[in-house]
């Protein structure tokens, strides 16, 4: 019987409570949130000497950063063809430097912090899921050369069983510097790592209200309100995501919260592994509505995306999930399912990452599935910003288009997906 919880949390050691201690008076910086972004941030600020206590509602890492595909891509969610033709050649290419400069960041963490999360980085593979898609994959290589100095490998239809173990696809486009990461030992591994560095951190402790101050002598500017009691903090860095609307106004109706599903087959033997991902890449297609998939290092197939529903009955989206897999990888149409869950994600209309300052107040959210590697590098940016050290982040400033009114079903996701996948079949 498929288990309706996450492979994650159930291959990862019994994690750390940080539950029911009292909340400092006063820090020098509150971060709000405990995934990627809040712990990144925590660890870097706590190893500058700031004094750092970071607030997670729930666990740390118990939203999407734990519940993620795992895949730690060195790239960003939109093409940089798309991204140079929205933002311009210089910026479209420092966003995509950064999100290269990304996937280093957490290979960087992991081994100095010694954090041990299954990391290998053995490459992504983006899939053509037609001939136009192929053509299109073929451009974007020669963008990626002449725009960013970034080489990838195009492999054409005849040669994609050297990369997937399927006929599905048009052909490949291979980015050689992406990896996979368990993330439930990732993010707790940081939070490890900031605690040993000096940070406070504290789980079951929710944000109500932030009130801005003026003219305190010893530099405070914020009052933090949580069901636990107030703090008062010199600087906030918002790392709450998907929920970050809930807390700032100037968010709400612009960054909303999305679920994504995954499943987990049984473990598959060796010879049928190494059939179906020869070498160990993380994968995704080109639809709207796009699968995304890898192995685990117990050899499961983990296969998320698809048309799935929010709201909808578990069975009808572990259906899509499979029918999906099984269009791809027939031979794993009768493989027994192990896993079934979901996350939620935040997301914008121009699906693209958002991190700066608002009101004093630092923030960085909506990694559009590409938060292991950009929260953990925005996190630590974040960090610098308030070490005054210098920043590298291309994503400051941009404007977040406002979204339909919704409440927290988000109805327009659903819709969204359903016009997609109308594009997938035209377009």
């Amino acid at each position: 019987m498929t288990r309706h919880t996450c492979l994650w949390w159930e291959t990862a050691p019994e994690p750390k409570s940080y539950a029911g201690k009292p909340l400092p008076p006063k820090t020098d910086v509150v971060v709000v949130g405990g995934g990627f972004t809040g712990t990144s941030a925590a660890l870097q600020l706590a190893k500058g000497g700031a004094r750092v206590t970071l607030l997670e509602a729930k666990s740390i890492g118990c939203e999407a950063s734990s519940r993620n595909g795992g895949q730690a891509l060195s790239c960003l969610h939109n093409t940089l063809t798309e991204t140079v033709r929205r933002y311009g050649r210089d910026l479209g290419r420092e966003m995509f430097r950064a999100a290269v400069e990304a996937a280093d960041t957490v290979e960087r963490i992991i081994k100095v912090e010694q954090i041990d999360c299954d990391f290998v980085r053995s490459g992504s593979i983006e899939a053509a899921a037609k001939p136009a898609h192929f053509e299109r994959l073929k451009r974007e290589q020669e963008t990626l050369r002449a725009i960013a100095g970034f080489e990838v490998q195009i492999v054409p239809k005849s040669e994609v069983r050297s990369e997937l173990g399927t006929d599905a696809y048009h052909g490949l486009m291979v980015n050689p510097r992406s990896g996979s990461v368990q993330p439930a030992k990732f993010v707790r591994g940081m939070a490890l790592a900031a605690e040993r560095a000096g940070a406070d951190i504290h789980e079951g402790v929710r944000v109500t209200a932030l009130e801005r101050l003026k003219n305190q002598m010893d530099g405070t500017r914020f009052i933090v309100q949580t069901e636990a009691g107030e703090i008062a903090a010199k600087e906030i860095i918002l790392a709450a995501n998907a929920w970050t609307g809930r807390i700032i106004p100037q968010f709400r109706m612009r960054v909303f919260p999305a679920e994504s599903y995954i499943i987990a087959t049984e473990p598959l033997s060796g010879d049928l592994a190494a059939k179906v991902i020869p070498k160990n890449r993380a994968a995704y297609d080109t639809r709207r509505v796009l699968a995304y998939y890898r192995l685990s290092p117990e050899k499961r197939m983990v296969w998320g995306g698809e048309l799935t529903m929010r709201g909808a009955r578990p069975q009808a989206n572990i259906a899509a999930l499979r029918n999906g897999m099984a269009r791809v990888f027939p031979e794993l149409a009768n493989a027994r399912l192990d896993y079934f869950w979901g996350g939620t994600l935040a997301l914008t209309l121009d699906e693209t990452a958002h991190a700066g300052q608002v009101d004093g107040m630092w923030y960085s959210m909506a990694y559009v599935g590409h938060g292991v590697t950009l929260a953990t590098y925005l996190g630590q940016q974040l960090a610098n910003g308030v070490l005054g050290k210098p920043v590298d982040n291309p994503f400051a400033g941009l404007t977040i288009p406002p979204a339909p009114p919704y409440q927290d079903s988000a109805w327009f996701v659903n819709i969204g997906k359903l016009w997609y996948r109308v594009l997938d079949l035209i377009a």
